[in-house]
C-alpha cells in the first residue's frame, strides 16, 4: 500500500466518551466507582487483581437515570451492561500515603474501586488507571473545588488504553536453525 497523495474518504465512527461493556457474573458496580475488566473481558469492581486491565469510571446509564448501582449477582457473564466513562477526571482516596506535591502528574495505580495508589511498591499487580492531576494542598479557596478531603487526589484517567501484553514478553519467540549433517 502506497502513502495517499489525495483526499481520501476515510469511515470512522464520532464517539463519546463513554461504553456500555458487559459485566461479570455475580458483580455489583456502583456509580462513581473505578471499573476494570477480568481476565475474561466482563467488567467488574475495579481492584489490585491479576490479568485485570483498567476500564473506566461507572457513571449514571443516560438510557435509565434512576439506575446508580449496576446488579448482575443473579445474572451470568454479559447479562448486564455497565456505562463507563473513559476519559475524565475524578477524585478518589490516595492508598497508603499522604498527598504531597511531588506526586503531581505522578501515574497512579488501582487500588479498589474508590482508591488508587501512587507508589507499585503499595499495590501487587499495577494496574494503571491514570495520574494525578491535582491535590488538596494546591486547590486554592476561590477554586470551584475547594472540598477535597485531605486524603483525596484528583486523577485524570484516559481513554487510552493500556498495553494488553503489559507485565509479559512481547519479544519475538525464539527460533532454532539446523543445519543437516554432512
Amino acid at each position: 500500500m502506497t502513502a495517499l497523495a489525495a483526499a481520501r474518504d476515510t469511515w470512522y465512527q464520532e464517539t463519546r466518551d463513554t461504553l456500555r461493556i458487559p459485566m461479570a457474573d455475580s458483580a455489583v458496580i456502583y456509580q462513581g466507582g473505578l471499573v476494570s475488566v477480568n481476565a475474561a473481558g466482563y467488567a467488574v469492581p475495579a481492584s489490585d487483581t491479576a490479568d485485570h486491565k483498567f476500564a473506566g469510571m461507572a457513571i449514571r446509564d443516560p438510557q435509565n437515570p434512576a439506575r446508580g448501582t449496576y446488579d448482575n449477582s443473579a445474572g451470568d457473564d454479559g447479562d448486564m451492561y455497565v456505562v463507563v466513562r473513559r476519559v475524565g477526571r475524578a477524585r478518589y482516596v490516595l492508598a497508603e500515603r499522604t498527598p504531597a506535591q511531588n506526586m503531581l502528574f505522578a501515574k497512579v495505580y488501582v487500588y479498589d474501586d474508590q482508591t488508587v495508589a501512587v507508589c507499585r511498591e503499595d499495590v501487587t499487580n499495577d494496574i494503571r488507571c491514570g495520574y494525578i492531576t491535582k491535590l488538596p494542598a494546591t486547590t486554592l479557596a476561590h477554586d470551584s473545588q475547594a472540598d477535597f478531603d485531605s486524603d483525596e487526589v484528583e486523577i485524570t484517567f484516559s481513554g487510552e488504553p493500556f498495553d494488553w501484553l503489559e507485565g509479559t514478553s512481547t519479544a519475538a519467540p525464539t527460533t532454532t536453525t539446523t543445519t543437516p549433517q554432512a
